[in-house]
């Protein structure tokens, strides 16, 4: 990349972003290097340098630049998480401020970025309410947690009286609501937006790919036991372990079958699963599961 003295930081950052979320990654890493060159403070661009990294698979590279990143902000989640995830410690859930990050980053090509993945959540879970009997009635009440751009909702409306979205990400959210499938949208944790919900108010929860950035489950399953009318159901699907939850390279968490009927027992019974490839990392298919968890009617 051409030398430019007049360009400062801040400059190089910006054009960091812009280069790495068009998949210029090595462009990209060239740009942050001159961020933090110019202001080794700036613990974005050490993140965004590690990101550029971890696109071009250099993990050691990327681990060193997330150290420095959190020797300027030793506070943020954002590098906690990741360096968590590159060096094998498994933590009880994503960072609020790393969820946000990424997906607020992602929201205006995401739809196209998880095609690309062969993404198969929504399919697999419209299996599982099919085999369960539900009627395309508009008759539920259904709240639709980390709903993103609402590629799990769109299913679900035909069977909605009423159907909410809770998010995280704002910029998700300006996309879910370009879709005109939802009757109210929520901003906020998953766990917030359930505690604000009243009880016994749901006929069906539904979580898409939300475990994967909440690790530890039980609290959600408690949660969602509670706003659930008897005979409702708690929808969601996950990225397989052998045993209780891990957090990947990925950033994301994997959950085993053992674990999860522990969140639900007492609470939910373990109605029906769906297995296959929920997506693609890497170019290689992902085991994930699809689950239909039932609150009984007395």
């Amino acid at each position: 990349m051409q030398q430019d003295p007049s360009v400062d930081a801040a400059e190089w950052e910006r054009r960091g972003i812009e280069a790495d979320t068009a998949g210029r990654h090595a462009d990209a890493e060239a740009c942050f290097a001159r961020a933090v060159a110019g202001d080794d403070s700036r613990s974005i661009s050490w993140v965004g340098l590690a990101f550029s990294q971890i696109n071009q698979k250099r993990m050691d590279d990327a681990i060193s630049s997330l150290r420095r990143a959190r020797t300027s902000r030793p506070d943020c989640g954002i590098v906690a998480h990741l360096l968590n995830a590159m060096t094998g410690a498994t933590s009880q859930h994503a960072p609020a401020d790393y969820i946000a990050f990424l997906f607020n980053s992602y929201a205006g090509h995401f739809d196209t970025h998880i095609a690309g993945l062969q993404y198969q959540g929504p399919r697999m879970l419209s299996e599982l309410v099919v085999r369960a009997g539900w009627k395309a009635d508009a008759s539920r009440q259904i709240i639709d947690l980390g709903c993103g751009t609402g590629l799990s909702g769109m299913p679900l409306r035909a069977y909605a009286k009423r159907l909410e979205g809770a998010d995280i990400s704002t910029a998700m959210l300006q996309q879910a609501s370009q879709r005109g499938i939802y009757d109210h949208l929520w901003c906020g944790d998953v766990h917030a937006v359930l505690r604000r919900l009243p009880p016994q108010s749901c006929d069906a929860v539904v979580a898409a790919d939300t475990l994967v950035y909440v690790g530890e489950a039980a609290e959600l399953f408690r949660l969602a036991h509670a706003v659930l009318k008897p005979g409702g159901d708690f929808l969601l699907t996950v990225e397989i372990c052998d045993d209780g939850f891990r957090l990947m390279p990925s950033g994301r968490y994997q959950h085993s079958h053992a674990y999860l009927l522990g969140c639900a027992d007492g609470l939910l019974a373990a109605a029906d699963h769906v297995d296959g490839p929920i997506r693609t990392e890497a170019g290689q298919a992902l085991p994930g599961r699809a689950w239909r968890f039932h609150k009984a009617t007395a």
